[in-house]
């Protein structure tokens, strides 16, 4: 549990992105904002312990990126697995484990897209030669490539944990979830949440005098973006924004039989 002044903190954190939900949400169109600004919602919400509210933002947030970006995205891995996650601590462990699963295919399916585009870009002659100027995308690519490969494991274990739970007596249950719960991170600041916070919500209020039939589509996750990372899984995920390119999404879902270029990957 918080203290009351980080309750009333995080009460304040709320208010301010739901307001910012409410003015992004004028907008008809699909966006990254909407994303990032629902996710944060999920966050704050787990660590006001109001996880029915955390799993619907997410829910709503993975329904709005699926349109945005390609179906094994890094970002869809992402959020399904801080489903997993949120469910595993509402001590939904049922729900929990089909998000589980689908995060392991996604990866698996992202890994080998990653190395597909990998060889493409090896074997373009003229990608080679910005290579030796050092602007190819391959050392991206190898680096997404290496942190899904060490995360597959995590993910693969972590199913393990939720199917063993599954056939473990209620008591046994319970300890797991006690032990899940202890492992939550509470080591970044409230501060640094009421500070993303104003961020996004200051972008709103700049805006939201001006029209919202064209809306600016946000490209990038937000520096820090993790307010609750729920145990080492989670600290990897916030860990990987640091290390891999910005998000590129396209405004429309792209095809799942598209070549992919660097950007769309």
């Amino acid at each position: 549990m918080t203290g009351d002044g980080d309750d009333s903190d995080l009460d304040l954190a709320w208010k301010m992105l739901n307001t910012a939900r409410v003015i992004v949400a004028k907008s008809p169109e699909k966006t990254m904002e909407k994303v990032n600004i629902l996710i944060a919602l999920a966050e704050i919400s787990m660590r006001r312990e109001d996880r029915d509210s955390s799993i619907s933002y997410y829910f709503e947030a993975l329904a709005i990126l699926e349109h945005l970006v390609r179906p094994d995205h890094f970002r869809i891995v992402d959020l399904n697995i801080r489903i997993c996650l949120a469910f595993e601590l509402a001590s939904k462990v049922g729900d929990a484990i089909p998000y589980c699963a689908k995060a392991i295919s996604l990866c698996k399916s992202r890994i080998h897209n990653l190395k597909i585009a990998k060889e493409g870009l090896l074997a373009d002659k003229d990608l080679r030669a910005s290579a030796a100027k050092g602007h190819s995308g391959k050392s991206t690519l190898e680096d997404e490539i290496s942190y899904l490969a060490r995360m597959l494991p995590r993910f693969q274990k972590k199913l393990e944990e939720l199917k063993q739970a599954m056939s473990t007596p209620s008591d046994g249950i319970d300890n797991i979830m006690k032990r899940v719960v202890s492992q939550a991170s509470h080591e970044q600041s409230v501060n640094n949440t009421m500070a993303r916070t104003a961020s996004l919500t200051s972008s709103q209020m700049a805006r939201s005098n001006n029209s919202f039939h064209s809306p600016t589509m946000s490209t990038a996750a937000p520096s820090g973006s993790s307010v609750t990372d729920f145990e080492i899984v989670g600290r990897e995920m916030k860990r990987a924004k640091d290390e891999l390119i910005s998000y590129e999404p396209s405004p429309k879902r792209l095809a799942a039989d598209d070549s992919p270029s660097v950007n769309e990957i």
